[in-house]
């Protein structure tokens, strides 16, 4: 059945190929590519897993897919090619479109035929040189820092933080000139991931697009985030939680509010959070008779109950704990914590008023709070 359909397949490019180019869609270049290499389309459903729409094989370096349907709203789809690493990502509607494979690395493939391929394209070129920059930059500020240069460490500083301005204003351009295509919601997916952008901004960007693409997935998914963010956002209501405190009693955030309360994610394990332990106790100690109070929740993990408890103790923390032993369980989900230490500090009401304090800050801001 195999040797049948390559047969028919080169039959049909090289006797019909007049008739084969007007009801093509996806034109694909693949040099390299050996004969009988699958290529698979898939798309995406609504939980973001990968479903098959199409397949075809390479042909002389060649393959296409034919236009099956009418596309109502432009679609995301991925191409993957049997022997070669990574995907293609494409965005089609109606227009046809041209696939030229790198078949060592299919990310770097290029996508022609319409004005959202071309954006995603142009995105990802100067994407690729921001990165090239970014990670120079880090490495000169090591060397600078390491030899406690200060007018180097400051060039450096001055440099990265022009060239995230010159990406951050192009993409954003990019995002509000393209807010009827879904390249919208995927360029603003990659300033959120490289934290490029806060909540407040992207919602902003986010309220640029078309009805349309708010309806798409991608969009749909930023939406969702957004809103996770938004929830425990300086200004927001503290949402109330539970989990059992090392004895196992039921403890509620609500039922634990001090005149300003700090909760903190941490876990034994993290490194960063236990070297900060020691001023967030200090902080404790001289504050609690003012008002200031502690919810730690750990994010240890199941069979970590012991390693918790000794942490406790030996750090010397003396307030309210809960954890669920789930890692990055419940608890965290609810305050969208994605790393650890991060810190919530709450008013009487239980009003968020900041985010992740560290060494003097927490001290003055408790100072400003409570005296």
């Amino acid at each position: 059945m195999k040797y049948a359909l390559i047969l028919f397949t080169f039959f049909a490019i090289n006797q019909c190929n007049e008739k084969a180019k007007e009801t093509h869609f996806i034109d694909g270049n693949a040099p390299g590519v050996a004969n009988g290499m699958r290529v698979y389309m898939n798309a995406l459903d609504e939980n973001g897993r990968s479903i098959p729409v199409d397949t075809n094989i390479v042909m002389n370096e060649k393959f296409f897919f034919d236009k099956k349907e009418e596309l109502e709203s432009e679609q995301m789809r991925f191409l993957t090619i049997d022997g070669s690493e990574g995907n293609i990502v494409l965005l089609i509607k109606n227009e046809n479109i041209q696939v030229n494979v790198k078949k060592d690395s299919l990310f770097a493939s290029e996508v022609t035929g319409s004005a959202s391929n071309k954006a995603l394209e142009d995105f990802k070129s100067k994407q690729a040189a921001y990165t090239v920059k970014a990670k120079s930059f880090n490495t000169q500020r090591s060397t600078a820092m390491k030899s406690q240069d200060v007018e180097s460490m400051t060039s450096v500083n001055n440099q990265w933080m022009a060239a995230e301005v010159d990406f951050k204003s192009y993409s954003t351009n990019l995002i509000t000139t393209n807010n009827k295509s879904i390249v919208a919601p995927m360029i603003l997916g990659e300033l959120l991931k490289n934290k490029l952008v806060d909540s407040k901004g992207a919602r902003e960007l986010y309220n640029t697009f078309d009805p349309s693409i708010q309806n798409s997935l991608m969009a749909t998914r930023i939406d969702m985030y957004l809103s996770k963010e938004e929830s425990v956002a300086i200004g927001a209501k503290a949402p109330d939680f539970e989990g059992a405190d090392p004895d196992g009693k039921m403890i509620k955030l609500n039922d634990v509010l001090g005149k300003v309360t700090l909760i903190d994610f941490w876990a034994s394990w993290c490194g960063p959070c236990r070297r900060e332990n020691p001023n967030v106790v200090a902080a404790y100690n001289k504050y609690q008779d003012k008002g200031f109070n502690i919810i730690s929740v750990s994010l240890d993990r199941q069979g970590g109950e012991r390693a918790w408890k000794d942490a406790i103790i030996k750090d010397k923390m003396d307030w309210n704990h809960v954890s669920r032993l789930q890692y990055f369980g419940p608890i965290a989900k609810l305050y969208n914590v994605n790393a650890i230490p991060s810190t919530f500090l709450l008013d009487e009401n239980g009003i968020i008023i900041e985010t992740n304090l560290r060494g003097q800050q927490l001290h003055d801001k408790l100072e400003e709070l409570l005296n």
